[in-house]
C-alpha cells in the first residue's frame, strides 16, 4: 500500500462521498485521528468531525485528502480488504485502547470475534465489558474494525457509529460479500 501523505502541522480534515454515505476524517501530522462515516450529505460529516475534534478551521490541503478519500472510497466498495499500514495518531488514546485497538485489527477481512475473545486475547477474559467501553470510543472506524467484534452468542450488539447495529451489519455484509 502507499505512503499516505500527513500534514508538517496542525489538521487536515477531508470528507469523501461512499457508498455508504459521507464520510469525514481528519489527519495529524502523526496520522489518522478521526473518521467518522454514514452522513446524509458532506456538511454533516465535516461538521460532525470538526465538533468531535473542537476546531472551527483546519488547512485544507487537497494533495493530502485525495489520497486518504481514494483510501475509504475503496474500502467502502470492497476494492481493498485490509488497511495495511495507514499511520495513525494515537497520541490521545489510552495504554488499553492501544491493545484493544491492536487486537481488533488483527481480525481478518470477513470474520468475526467476540468481546470476551479479545478479552481473553489480552490476558484478562473477564475484561469483555471494558473492550466494548474502549471501542465504543474507538475514533477511526472502519480502520479499526471495531464492527468485527460481536457477542459470544452471535448477536451484533451495540456499536456507536451513525448508523448503530443496522451499520455494523452493513459492514459485516459488504466484507462477506467481498471474502468469496
Amino acid at each position: 500500500m502507499k505512503k499516505f501523505p500527513l500534514p508538517v502541522s496542525g489538521i487536515s480534515i477531508g470528507s469523501v462521498e461512499t457508498s455508504f454515505g459521507w464520510l469525514s476524517f481528519a489527519v495529524s501530522n502523526k496520522g489518522l485521528k478521526e473518521c467518522r462515516f454514514m452522513f446524509e450529505n458532506q456538511e454533516k460529516a465535516v461538521r460532525s468531525i470538526k465538533e468531535a475534534l473542537g476546531v472551527e478551521d483546519n488547512e485544507d490541503d487537497t494533495e493530502i485528502t485525495l489520497k486518504w478519500n481514494k483510501l475509504f472510497t475503496d474500502f467502502f466498495s470492497g476494492k481493498i480488504k485490509a488497511f495495511g499500514v495507514v499511520p495513525l495518531d494515537t497520541s490521545s488514546w489510552t495504554d488499553f485502547q492501544k491493545k484493544v485497538y491492536g487486537a481488533v485489527t488483527s481480525i481478518p477481512y470477513g470474520r468475526t470475534a467476540s468481546y470476551g475473545t479479545i478479552a481473553s486475547y489480552l490476558g484478562n477474559e473477564k475484561a469483555s465489558r471494558a473492550v466494548g467501553n474502549a471501542l465504543r470510543k474507538n475514533p477511526v472506524p472502519p480502520v479499526v474494525p471495531c464492527h468485527r467484534v460481536i457477542a459470544s452468542d452471535k448477536d451484533l450488539c451495540g456499536f456507536s457509529a451513525v448508523g448503530g447495529v443496522d451499520l455494523k451489519l452493513k459492514l459485516l455484509e459488504l466484507e462477506k460479500q467481498n471474502s468469496r
